[in-house]
């Protein structure tokens, strides 16, 4: 009788779990899920994610684990690459082949983790029955999170902030924050400092209600910070690679004040940064774009939707004509969980705004910053980002309220379909654009050139002065597969010096000296001609676009 009555409980939630990953199935096709599909993922950021992580996978174990040695010129890891340490790592154990893909499987997780966190976050706030699901499916296809769809998968895990705000409101247990924390550290640097932040404001409150002895809470941040330290090592934070910690944009990539009612001109946007606009959708049929103070505010992009926001407005109806109707009473929560939640979310939506906050195209102030300062802040220069977990914050609130007026549950049934109408165009350019191939997308090489020069020198070298664009990614691949190095390569954050290094490398190459008997070269198109001389023996071919220059041991026989 036990375990039917558990299994009746559990059923709704693996409901949920199911409908969560239809949704994801339906925006981004079945295609996504197969490992041998990759076509979807070279353009931009992503290529720079699933090239990295093929290189890894071909790679031997090293120490640390998540090191990857033949993306650069200098050993990077899993972590600079944005290849999602978690999933690389399980993927390597499972013995995963180079080349294959985990990132459609991942976004999947994202959305079934959306929904079961929030549902739990949800239930803690006292919504329950079918409501709950409701609710939950609106974080399910919160616009925050499926901006991050264009080429940041790590960065979809807003499930983690969604398990910690209902950390935060139950009495505290370290078990769970410390399986958060470390998760965390294992996806990405931004969701564990956010996860963080939230779970020290949860161990504040513990304290206050004595549910915690300070020297508990002092043995058990160490061995938090000892645990999370030594996962960081082995995912790879503090290989060099090229990479800086701190970098310049803090206060570009801010929030702006007006960021939930702002669905962000989509088109504009692309514009601004050189893609094409005429596949792109509007973020909302219903609410009109505002005008933002930067380009980079697309970072703290936390657009609510129309369906959220009429949520927003029902929560503020006047309790006398709240009641409880079928929704479970909400536990009482001691008001120093919500003081410690609400302060945790407040100092991150703070950091969200930056040091020059802003109303629309307007900079109310720009706070001066000392050099050590700016360079603190530069470490987390995405700062908009912050402002993740004040919005998952406010929608559980208003959908816990608004269920508690009369017909509150239908109500809500409304206000998601009010938010599917107002995200509608969106999610249609988003199914065509995961299967009809996104904008930028190249073909990987298939020329049997590539594998016989690559195995002759293992060293593949891009000679290019500037942005590598998309011209990098085909080749690039192409010397993963055959277990080449690639010199250089995109990482997260790289290092001026290394730029400057480079450039006097190409500078060498131009002039006829610096060329290696090892190595594989592509030759930009804009430096076509400049070239003065090649090492005797050397061949120029031009092979699928690309312009070739293999040295005599390089030629294939």
């Amino acid at each position: 009788m036990r375990h039917k009555r558990a299994l009746a409980d559990l059923a709704p939630w693996v409901a949920l779990a199911l409908a969560a990953a239809l949704i994801a199935v339906w925006l981004y096709g079945p295609n996504v899920l197969n490992p041998s599909s990759h076509a979807w993922l070279l353009h931009g950021d992503p290529a720079q994610h699933y090239v990295g992580s093929a290189y890894f996978l071909a790679e031997p174990w090293r120490w640390p684990p998540g090191a990857i040695h033949g993306f650069g010129q200098a050993p990077t890891s899993v972590v600079f690459v944005d290849a999602i340490p978690v999933a690389a790592l399980a993927a390597k154990l499972m013995g995963m082949a180079a080349g294959q893909q985990y990132f459609g499987v991942w976004m999947l997780l994202c959305h079934v983790g959306a929904a079961w966190f929030g549902a739990r976050l949800l239930r803690t706030l006292g919504v329950a029955g079918w409501p709950l699901c409701a609710g939950a499916l609106l974080f399910v296809l919160a616009p925050a999170l499926l901006l991050r769809v264009y080429g940041h998968e790590a960065l979809m895990a807003h499930f983690l902030i969604l398990a910690g705000l209902q950390l935060a409101l139950v009495p505290w247990r370290w078990a769970p924050w410390l399986t958060l924390g470390a998760f965390s550290v294992l996806v990405h640097p931004y969701l564990a400092l956010m996860t963080a932040v939230l779970g020290a404001g949860a161990a504040l409150a513990a304290l206050a209600l004595r549910e915690l002895a300070p020297w508990r809470l002092a043995a058990q941040a160490l061995a938090s910070g000892v645990l999370c330290g030594a996962l960081a090592w082995a995912a790879g934070y503090f290989i060099g690679g090229g990479s800086q910690v701190s970098s310049g944009g803090h206060g570009f990539f801010s929030a702006n004040l007006l960021t939930w009612v702002d669905p962000m001109d989509w088109h504009a946007f692309l514009a601004q940064h050189g893609r094409d606009a005429t596949r792109g959708r509007e973020w909302s049929v219903l609410m009109p774009a505002q005008a933002q103070a930067t380009a980079g505010q697309y970072e703290g992009f936390a657009y609510l939707g129309a369906g959220v926001v009429l949520l927003v407005l029902l929560a503020l109806v006047p309790m006398p004509m709240r009641r409880q109707g079928r929704a479970q009473p909400a536990p009482a929560i001691p008001r120093a969980r919500w003081i410690s939640l609400a302060g945790a979310c407040a100092a991150l939506a703070l950091l969200a705004l930056s040091a020059r906050p802003s109303v629309g195209a307007n900079i109310l102030l720009d706070i001066p910053l000392s050099e050590g300062v700016a360079s603190a802040l530069g470490v987390f220069r995405a700062s908009g980002r912050f402002v993740w977990p004040a919005t998952y914050l406010l929608m559980a609130v208003v959908i816990s309220r608004a269920v508690r007026l009369p017909a509150g549950g239908w109500l809500l049934a409304a206000c998601v379909l009010v938010q599917a109408v107002d995200l509608s165009a969106k999610l249609s350019e988003l199914r065509h654009r995961f299967r009809d191939g996104p904008e930028g997308a190249v073909a990987a090489v298939a020329a049997p050139v590539w594998p016989q020069a690559l195995k002759r020198c293992p060293r593949l070298e891009l000679v290019a002065t500037g942005e590598l664009g998309s011209h990098w990614i085909a080749p690039a691949l192409a010397a993963g597969m055959a277990g080449a190095q690639v010199v250089p390569a995109p990482v997260a954050r790289p290092s001026p010096d290394a730029a400057r290094q480079r450039r006097a490398q190409v500078d060498a190459l131009l002039a006829g000296t610096g060329w290696r008997n090892d190595t594989v070269y592509v030759v930009w198109p804009e430096l076509a001609g400049a070239i003065q001389a090649l090492p005797a023996g050397a061949r120029r071919l031009a092979v699928e676009g690309y312009d070739l220059v293999l040295p005599g041991p390089c030629q294939p026989a």
